[in-house]
Parts: structure tokens; sequence; C-alpha cells
């Protein structure tokens, strides 16, 4: 029996090329009762799933979609760091202390953490349109009362304000990230990962142009005008979402599963393990990065300049990555690599001490933060597509429910390791200095590799065993279940 049309029509014919090895056999038979004729009618129905993502052959309402979401990631990421480069000074000029300034920043990440699963448990209740169009509007509305912040009186009171308006501000991007890996799903099944991965590089890029651009309008016009501006746009962008974003239907029967028992898939705990250590590792650096380069006498654009490196190749890479898992199904692969290519990253930006060989120089810091922009995509991109087949082999069906809840997982693991990395890091550097402390967050690289590799060898017997018995049912199935007529001579 040929062996693609074992494969689940939750991978398309690309991952089946590679059924052989092992990358994806897992969910070759995720439904184990099934008969044979209906595994090769799943097989048969993914036979023009093998198209490579491109804007061109996509429809009218799908380049809307992108388009849209595009921008909406763009705007997102640049508002979320527009205030990276003035906000501390100015609020130490309010009485806030230091430790109240990084509590205002982390209170973000904190906030989506708590909210994502509701929201993804909600989300075809709420309607994905509309939680992501108010999402967008509240996170606008509230971009310019942030700008207003430094009307209020110094002290207690503004420190208040701004976990306030800050988190309300996370309430509405919560929706808007929730919603978004929903609405990918929905609108283009077969190439999620790329799409995702695109829309991350859309991401990047606000993330990169925001400090830039918070740092120049501050300069011209003050501490609001950046908000403003950001605000405007943002807005904007909601009004082109709300009259040109599809409805997005969900016409499949109600879900009989709770959300939680999502956490009973080994394949979406491993995922998890791996977005929580890369979370933890690329937030590590923002609060520690920078003191440990002063030692090299740069200048603060150049230090902003090597701040941008990781981020800038991740951007460029996440399509590539997101490409290799939906249209060659290299999943295991992928995330595997990655996660070493992590770990070295941490331990050449240290550099580590335990490698005696690795001088301590700024070179190597680059080399270190080029491998991390090249690797942190690989270990991340391919998890969304593993949480998604997870959760489907548990019982899960493929529809904008099941979408909902993994992105609020997704968008809730990511944002707890965004919180952990910082607060670990500062405790770390302050204990053990930068050195021994990204060999640390080295480790948690290196442990994701090691559960990517002990997940995937176990796939590879599963999915003998599930051949095995599959070519045992064919070759039972030819037996006549009556001797043939005698012939009579």
């Amino acid at each position: 029996m040929d062996q693609s049309k074992e494969t689940s029509p939750l991978l398309n014919s690309g991952a089946s090329k590679n059924y052989s090895d092992g990358e994806n056999g897992a969910y070759a038979s995720h439904k184990q009762g099934a008969s044979i004729e209906e595994a090769q009618v799943q097989g048969s129905s993914s036979s023009n799933e093998n198209q490579p993502f491109s804007i061109g052959g996509l429809s009218k309402r799908q380049k809307t979609v992108f388009v849209l979401l595009a921008l909406a990631n763009l705007y997102s990421g640049c508002g979320f760091s527009l205030l990276a480069p003035f906000f501390p000074q100015e609020a130490a000029k309010k009485g806030a202390s230091g430790t109240a300034i990084g509590l205002i920043f982390s209170s973000f990440e904190l906030v989506i953490f708590i909210f994502s699963p509701i929201y993804g448990n909600y989300l075809t209740r709420i309607g994905a349109k509309f939680m992501f169009v108010s999402g967008i509007l509240v996170g606008g509305s509230c971009s310019v009362l942030f700008g207003l912040l430094n009307k209020c009186p110094s002290g207690e009171i503004f420190v208040v304000m701004c976990f306030a308006v800050r988190s309300v501000e996370a309430l509405g991007l919560t929706g808007l990230l929730t919603a978004s890996f929903a609405i990918i799903s929905n609108e283009f099944p077969n190439h999620v990962a790329t799409v995702f991965g695109a829309l991350e590089t859309a991401s990047g890029i606000g993330m990169m142009i925001g400090p830039s651009l918070g740092g120049l309008i501050y300069q011209i016009g003050g501490f609001g005008p950046p908000f403003y501006l950001m605000g405007g746009l943002i807005f904007l962008n909601g009004a082109l979402m709300f009259k040109f974003l599809p409805e997005i239907e969900d016409a499949s029967s109600p879900r009989k599963q709770g959300i939680w028992k999502l956490l009973t898939s080994v394949s979406v705990w491993m995922s998890m393990i791996i977005i929580l250590s890369a979370s933890i590792g690329i937030s590590f650096t923002d609060p520690t990065l920078s003191p440990h380069l002063e030692q090299f006498n740069l200048s603060p654009a150049l230090i902003g300049l090597v701040f941008t490196i990781a981020p800038a190749l991740y951007g460029l890479s996440t399509p590539f990555f997101g490409y290799l898992s939906d249209t060659k199904g290299y999943i295991f692969s992928i995330l595997i690599l990655g996660n070493l290519g992590n770990g070295i990253a941490y331990l050449l930006i240290g550099p580590t001490p335990y490698l005696p060989f690795l001088p301590s120089q700024l070179w190597v810091v680059i080399v270190g933060m080029i491998v991390l922009g090249l690797s942190i995509g690989a270990a991340v991109i391919p998890t969304v597509k593993c949480m998604l087949l997870g959760a489907c082999d548990i019982g899960f069906e493929n529809n904008l429910d099941t979408y909902g809840i993994i992105s609020g997982f997704f968008n809730s693991v990511w944002c707890l390791g965004g919180f952990l990395g910082p607060t670990l890091g500062g405790v770390l550097v302050n204990e053990i200095g930068f050195n021994k402390a990204s060999s640390v967050i080295a480790l948690f690289s290196f442990f994701s590799v090691l559960c990517s590799v002990i997940y995937s060898v176990v796939n590879k017997v599963k999915q003998k065993a599930v051949i095995g018995s599959v070519d045992l049912q064919v070759s039972y199935s030819q037996i006549p279940k009556e001797p043939p007529p005698i012939e009579s001579v």
C-alpha cells in the first residue's frame, strides 16, 4: 500500500513525501480506528495541497486578508517597541523607580499570558473578525492615551496610570494576536506556517523601526506625538479591517472537549517547551546585552545596531522555515536544528567561560547574534503546525475553534517567556555575571533539543508500528473469505 495515502489530511502532500523519514509519521493515522478506505480517501483529497505559497496564487479574498494582517502586525510591532528609547528617562523624571519601569514593560507580557487562553476559548462565540478589529481599536486608543500620561502628576499616580493603560492595551493586543492566528489557519489551511512566518516578518520589521521612529519623533515633538501618530495609524488599520476583512465563519459542531484537554497531547507539551525556551532566550538579552556591550566602548548607535541583527535575520528567515514546514514536512529536523543553533548562539554571545578557546571579543558576540537570528525562527515557526497536529491527534477538530485555542496557548506561553526572560536574566547577571548567565540560557535551548530528539525517535517507532498494522490489514483483506470453487475435471 502507498504510504503517502496514510497521511493525515492536516498534512499536505509535501509532508507526505517525508513520511518515510519519520518527520510526520506519528500523525499518519491519528484516528487509528479509521478504515483503509477512509485513509485512501484522505490521501487523495490532499493530492492538490502541495502547492508552493505565492501571492500571485492567492484568491482576491486571501490577498486582502494577507495584506491587512501584515499591516496589523507591522503597526502592532512598531507600537509595542515605540517607547523603548525615551520612556525610561521620562518615567524616571516622573519619580518612577527602575523596578517600576521594568514592571511597566513586563506587565504587557503578563496580561497576554493570563488572558490568551481565555480569548482562544471564546473566539468562535465572540467572532474572529470582531475580536480582531476590537483588539486593534483598543490598542490604538491606548496608544493615544499613553501619550497623555506625561500630563499626570508625578509619583504613584503616574505609575498606576501607566500600568492601567499598558494593561488595557495588552488586552487589545491579546485579541488581535489570538484572532490573527485563527484567521491565518482558517484562510490558509495548507500554508499555515508559511503565512505565520511572513506575518512574523512584518511584526519584526515593526519591532525594528519602532524604536528609531519613536526616538526621532520624540526628539522633534516630545513625549506625546509618537503615541498620537502610532495610535492614528492603528485606528486607520482598524477601520480598513472593519471594512474589508471578510467574515470568518465556523460551521463546525460545538466543541465537546475543554481547552485544558489540549495539555494531554505530548506534541503540544513539546511545542510549548520549545516556545517558552525560545522566548526566554530572546528576551533575556533585552536588559542584559547593552551593559555587556559597554566593555567594547561602542556608541549607543552601534549598540542599537547590534540589537537589530537578530530581529532582522529572524524576520528574513521565518518565511523560509514556514515554507519548509508546510511543503516539505521537515518539522522535527527544523526544530532540532533551530534549538541547537539557539544554544550555540547564547554560548557565543556570552561568550561562555566553559569554552576557553572563545575570546571575549566583539566579533564573537556579533557571530552569536547572527546565529541566533537565523535559528530562532527555525525553533519557533514549526511549533505552530506541531501544536495543530497534536490537537487533532487527541480528538480536536480541524476548525476555527481549535485554531483559536492553539493561538491562545501559543501567545500565552510566548509571553510567559517574555516576562520570565528579563526577570531571570537580571537575577542571573547580578549573581553570576553575563557570561555564565548566557550559558544557563543556552541550557534551555539544549533541553529543547533533547525533547525534540526523544519525541522524534518515539515518533518513528510509532510510525513503523502504524505502517506494520496497516500493511497487515491490507494483506489480510486480500485473503479470500471463502475458498474458490473446485473446478470439475
